[in-house]
């Protein structure tokens, strides 16, 4: 049987004190507390450290990385306490779990060895699955397997398409990727696979670990539970900007593809999405004309531009060439 003494939660954290506080606080007023707590801070300051020191109730190892990497930082969390702790926590700097979390999941894993990995839900959206508006822009996105909203699933429809539910009433017990806000595994996992070692942040991350574990180990090994309640906060400091932020979601379509869809089959469903996103976001900048959606369609076309001319490079795992050491993007690349 699971026990506190078997939790580790690991934290990679960015220029966020105010939002890590708000985290550790939900932490700290939990009914279940972790035995361990791993802070991993990439800050240019020491504003998450002192933070971090100011919880005495809290079990927390402090640990300073000089390279922004979530990847990297969410490593050297996993590394420190795969081998001594037989459930871990990943969790967003910008996460606040409920008080229950914890107790509800430790009866999720002592009841079923068939789970391997807890997403806990986060706060419902209001979401209109009859209205026309929602109806045909979800028809479209499903014509293209591009990301879209679906009632209470969770799948993996191609290497640009995902489905996740905006409302979360009840479990979904069949679900093939987990959000990378809180994903609870059994640290077996990670005997397996630990996250790619990308500069800054990789879009993909929480969708690719999780399709790996639901690949590896069938449906029904990863639980989506409003049991779990968290509160993603969405926290704006240390967000790309948008030229940016599409370049790394493309790559990392990119990466995503060459990974787990590089079949004939799978191939033809990467062409067929990309052409989806292309007509729909040249439709919405001459139906809806401003300068944000002209922006957004140039950045779109240059980023998938980028990606088809340096595509061997991505199949063989060399990525954010786009990007300068400190993170900045590159005027040519």
């Amino acid at each position: 049987m699971f026990t506190r003494e078997d939790i580790a939660v690991v934290i990679p954290t960015y220029n966020r004190p105010d939002d890590l506080k708000k985290t550790l606080d939900s932490l700290n007023l939990s009914k279940i507390i972790p035995k361990k707590i791993i802070v991993i801070d990439q800050s240019k300051n020491n504003s998450s450290e002192l933070v971090c020191k100011s919880y005495k109730k809290l079990n927390i190892e402090y640990i300073h990385n000089s390279k922004p990497s979530t990847g990297i930082s969410g490593n050297m969390g996993l590394v420190r306490v795969r081998k001594k702790f037989a459930l871990i926590l990943t969790l967003d700097d910008d996460v606040q779990i409920s008080k229950n979390y914890f107790q509800e999941a430790l009866k999720i894993f002592n009841s079923n060895p068939k789970i391997v990995g807890i997403g806990g839900a986060d706060k419902s959206r209001p979401y209109n699955f009859r209205s026309a508006k929602s109806i045909l822009s979800r028809l479209f996105l499903s014509v293209f397997f591009l990301p879209r909203k679906e009632n209470h699933k969770f799948r993996i429809t191609g290497p640009y398409g995902n489905t996740e539910s905006p409302i979360m009433a009840r479990d979904i017990p069949d679900a093939q990727w987990l959000p990378g806000t809180n994903m609870f595994y059994r640290s077996e996992i990670y005997d397996h696979h630990l996250w790619p070692e990308i500069p800054g942040y990789n879009v993909l991350q929480d969708i690719e670990c999780s399709y790996k574990v639901y690949r590896k180990y069938g449906p029904g090994s990863l639980l989506i539970t409003p049991k779990c309640r968290v509160n993603h906060s969405f926290s704006e400091v240390e967000r790309y900007p948008e030229r940016k932020r599409i370049f790394v979601s493309q790559e990392d379509r990119f990466s995503f593809y060459y990974e787990f869809f590089n079949t004939p089959l799978g191939t033809l469903k990467m062409v067929w999405s990309i052409t989806g996103l292309i007509i729909g976001n040249t439709a919405r900048a001459i139906f809806n004309p401003s300068k944000k959606n002209f922006l957004h369609l140039k950045y779109v076309l240059s980023a998938l531009s980028y990606c088809v001319r340096y595509r061997d490079r991505i199949k063989k795992g060399i990525v954010r060439s786009f990007l300068n050491p400190d993170l900045s993007m590159k005027e040519k690349f």
